[in-house]
């Protein structure tokens, strides 16, 4: 949950594309040129027939700095869909990873949460609107600068609240499972004499914690535990079997071992009140069912809550935001991207579409790259979706 998280492109460009070179471009008034050289080389692009070639050569690319690492891509373009699993799964297993194999993927379970608040709030059980004094059980003190802080504000980022609680253990001894032993008790806590970094709806300000109350309010008022909610809501309705908090015999066999940044085995991370911001595991293959629903439009429950989850609305000062997803309109032709990505202490992950041009990417790796400010599975991603939108699979 580490991961990089900016609203604009440009710095997620400069973090992931050669931030040095492109830092001193900016500095020297070279933005411009950068922009329009860019450019250029996307409107040159042509339909080669190769993305699935090129997507494992940069999967190739990634693997060569990291030993033992276990890396899956998977692409929807226009109703076809391939699935590189690149790598090995284990120390001792040379197999190569697939489209079943298990991954911790961060703080793209953030975008589940915000999805079940849509589909609560187009079944009419909760309001956007709703405040955090509202929800939360009467007994339970807010500080009075979060009375106010909406559901909407914690589904876009606005609440001001910090990215992490003042209250959680970062000491050297908890961080190999630093959310483990944070429960409710200490969420409740942390929320009574809580100090804000800005008013709600003043800017967008990341926060981790924040989507953590999300999902518990959430649960309180559906009256179930958060992962049977977003089960209800939207794994079950698409067919995401298996993306869970707790896998299951069969599952924890396919859940590839993780790395920490320079490729020492490190242990899973495991959630209590913070799992609606980071907690589960997943798939290629589910996560590209999540991506198609969100390309094709249906007229189910469930479609009309993945589209309210991505229409942008007017939050304050911060602009008009997407429930959970980052939303950019890239540099090169215009293209409109929703994605997020995720970081473990030993896992990385992206997920991100196009809907325009009807592709979509998964990139999942068992390197804690995020942990040491690396960000090259997002440039994997990235670079796919922009790929994809002119070059053809194969």
């Amino acid at each position: 949950m580490q991961e990089h998280q900016s609203r604009k492109f440009l710095w997620l460009a400069l973090k992931v594309s050669g931030g040095v070179t492109l830092l001193l471009l900016v500095l020297f008034g070279g933005l411009i040129a950068y922009v329009a050289k860019e450019k250029r080389k996307w409107d040159k692009l042509t339909d080669t027939h190769d993305l699935k070639r090129r997507a494992v050569e940069m999967g190739q690319g990634y693997l060569a700095k990291r030993s033992n690492a276990a890396l899956v891509i998977g692409i929807s373009q226009k109703g076809q869909r391939a699935v590189l699993g690149l790598g090995r799964l284990s120390a001792t297993n040379a197999a190569s990873p697939d489209a079943q194999t298990l991954f911790e993927i961060g703080s793209v379970t953030k975008l589940f949460t915000a999805i079940a608040l849509a589909r609560m709030e187009n079944d009419g059980k909760v309001k956007a609107t709703n405040t955090v004094r509202e929800l939360l059980p009467e007994k339970v003190p807010v500080a009075p600068a979060l009375e106010s802080v909406t559901l909407l504000h914690l589904a876009t980022h606005t609440s001001g609240l910090p990215r992490l609680p003042g209250n959680l253990d970062t000491s050297d001894a908890s961080l190999a499972n630093p959310y483990a032993k944070y429960r409710v008790e200490e969420l409740y806590q942390f929320l009574a004499a809580a100090k804000p970094n800005n008013p709600p709806g003043k800017l967008t300000d990341y926060s981790n914690v924040g989507f953590a109350l999300l999902g518990h309010l959430l649960s309180i008022k559906a009256g179930q535990a958060y992962e049977t909610l977003v089960r209800t809501h939207l794994f079950q309705p698409l067919g995401m079997t298996n993306t869970v908090l707790q896998p299951n015999e069969a599952q924890r066999h396919r859940l590839t071992p993780g790395h920490g940044p320079k490729g020492e085995p490190v242990p899973p991370w495991d959630f209590d009140v913070f799992a609606p911001a980071g907690g589960f595991r997943s798939c290629a293959n589910d996560l590209l069912i999540f991506i198609e629903a969100n390309l094709n439009d249906a007229g189910t429950s469930t479609g009309q809550a993945l589209i309210q989850a991505r229409k942008a609305r007017r939050v304050g000062e911060a602009g008009e935001l997407p429930l959970g997803w980052q939303s950019e309109v890239l540099l090169h032709g215009g293209l409109e991207v929703f994605w997020h990505n995720g970081g473990t202490g030993g896992y990385v992950s992206f997920i991100g579409l196009n809907r325009k041009q009807q592709i979509g990417v998964v990139v999942l790796a068992n390197y804690g790259d995020a942990m040491a400010g690396r960000f090259d599975v997002d440039k994997v991603g990235m670079d796919l979706l922009k790929l994809g939108s002119k070059v053809s699979l194969e």
